[in-house]
């Protein structure tokens, strides 16, 4: 596992009860600068984790997709996934979507909170990769996208706002990835849960271990992300939630 030295992380919170947390490390190639944020919010009881490819370049290989996230919550409580989600103003590139395809890709992302062996030492980790502890019963949702499997290669990992699918090689050329943000929901939080109970962030990238990771370092102190980013990622989780409720009710 190779692990790349973080340059700069931080988090915060603040009215919307939210924590968000950023990193930014060195990718593979030269001039290439990995940056991810992911923010922790609660909403109607639910814990939504909006997970971001913040890069600013044009990705051409497997290493450079944000593929999962891993932390630690105190207490250990096991989550239920509801949802996994494309985030308004998301979309997907590489391949077209099938017809009635509304952005839910809980077929292609995984949950886990019993992990052993996982980085800096966490246990819970989301990952659209099934890399050596992700399997098709830790799937959001079993309903499939038409035409794709689950926890194939790259696909459904989270790319850049910069990312020209014409430039893609190896096993990054043709698959369908996101375009730059995925929201998650979950049910089951404990009474006494806050969003400061969650640590040890660390963002993979690629389809193994030896791709690049950046890892939870608040201890640099790197100014804080402005307060906005929280807001936005509630907003976002409230569409989310709301969008789900509308499914629940249809049947869908």
């Amino acid at each position: 596992m190779r692990v790349v030295a973080v340059l700069g992380i931080a988090a915060i919170s603040s009215v919307v009860h939210g924590q968000t947390f950023t990193a930014q490390g060195p990718g593979d190639d030269t001039g290439e600068t990995l940056a991810v944020s992911a923010t922790f919010s609660v909403s109607n009881l639910d814990l939504i984790v909006t997970l971001s490819n913040t890069s600013t370049f044009d990705p051409t290989t497997a290493n450079d997709i944000l593929t999962g996230i891993f932390f630690t919550i105190n207490g250990d409580p096991k989550l239920t996934p509801e949802s996994a989600e494309v985030a308004p103003g998301s979309s997907v590139i590489g391949r077209t979507m099938p017809a009635g395809f509304i952005g839910n890709v809980g077929s292609q992302w995984a949950y886990r909170n019993d992990l052993v062996g996982a980085p800096n030492g966490t246990d819970e980790g989301i990952s659209t990769a099934s890399l050596r502890w992700f399997g098709p019963r830790d799937l959001f949702s079993s309903k499939k996208i038409r035409g794709f499997g689950s926890f194939s290669g790259i696909s459904f990992g989270l790319t850049t706002l910069n990312d020209l699918p014409g430039n893609d090689r190896a096993g990054l050329k043709n698959q369908p990835v996101i375009q730059n943000s995925v929201v998650f929901t979950f049910s089951g939080l404990p009474d006494d849960f806050s969003v400061s109970d969650i640590s040890h962030v660390t963002f993979q990238y690629g389809t193994d271990l030896r791709a690049p990771e950046l890892l939870d370092n608040m201890a640099n102190g790197v100014p804080e992300p402005p307060t906005i980013a929280l807001v936005a990622a509630g907003m976002l989780g409230a569409l989310v939630s709301k969008r789900l409720a509308a499914e629940r009710a249809s049947g869908a």
